[in-house]
C-alpha cells in the first residue's frame, strides 16, 4: 500500500481540471472542423443545399483537398487530444510532465485548427514559410502543432511505459 502511495506522489498525472481543459478545447476544435465540412461540401457540389431550404450559391476557393483537410484535420487532432485526456489516469506522469502534456495538447489542436483552416486560402498550403501573409500564418501555426503532437505522443509513450512496468 505504501508503494502505491509513493507512486501516486511521484506520478500524480493530470488533474481533473487539466483533463477537462484538454477535452473542452479539443471539442471546440472538433466543432470547427465539423463546420469546415460545409465548405468542403460547397467546393464539391458548387453550392449549398440543405433541405428544405432552397439551394444557396456560396463561393469558396476551389481547393477540394484542402477543404477536406480543414474538415478532417481538426477532427482527428481533437479526437487524439480527447483520447489522451480520457486515458490520462492510466499514464504515470510527473506533475511537470502533465503540465507539458496539457500545453502540448492545446498547441496541437489550435495550431492544426488554424493551419488547416487557413490553408485553402494560400498558394502552397502553408508548407513553406514564404509567400503571402496567410501562407506564412498557416506555416507558423502548423510548425508548433507538429512539434506539440510529437510531444503528446512521446509523453503518452513514457506515461504508459511507466504504468506498464508497474
Amino acid at each position: 500500500m505504501a508503494d502505491t502511495n509513493t507512486n501516486l506522489a511521484k506520478y500524480p498525472g493530470l488533474t481533473k481540471k487539466q483533463r477537462a481543459t484538454m477535452s473542452f478545447h479539443a471539442f471546440v476544435v472538433i466543432l470547427i472542423g465539423s463546420t469546415a465540412g460545409f465548405a468542403w461540401l460547397i467546393s464539391l457540389a458548387g453550392y449549398l443545399h440543405i433541405w428544405p431550404l432552397p439551394p444557396m450559391e456560396i463561393s469558396v476557393p476551389d481547393q477540394k483537398e484542402l477543404w477536406r483537410n480543414a474538415h478532417l484535420g481538426p477532427i482527428v487532432h481533437g479526437m487524439l487530444v480527447v483520447l489522451v485526456a480520457a486515458v490520462s489516469p492510466l499514464l504515470k506522469l510527473t506533475k511537470n510532465e502533465a503540465g507539458i502534456l496539457v500545453i502540448a495538447g492545446l498547441v496541437e489542436v489550435w495550431g492544426n485548427a488554424l493551419g488547416f483552416s487557413a490553408a485553402p486560402f494560400t498558394s502552397n498550403r502553408g508548407l513553406t514559410p514564404d509567400g503571402s501573409f496567410i501562407n506564412q500564418f498557416a506555416y507558423f501555426t502548423f510548425l508548433p502543432a507538429v512539434l506539440a503532437a510529437l510531444v503528446v505522443v512521446i509523453l503518452g509513450i513514457v506515461g504508459s511505459y511507466r504504468a506498464m512496468r508497474e
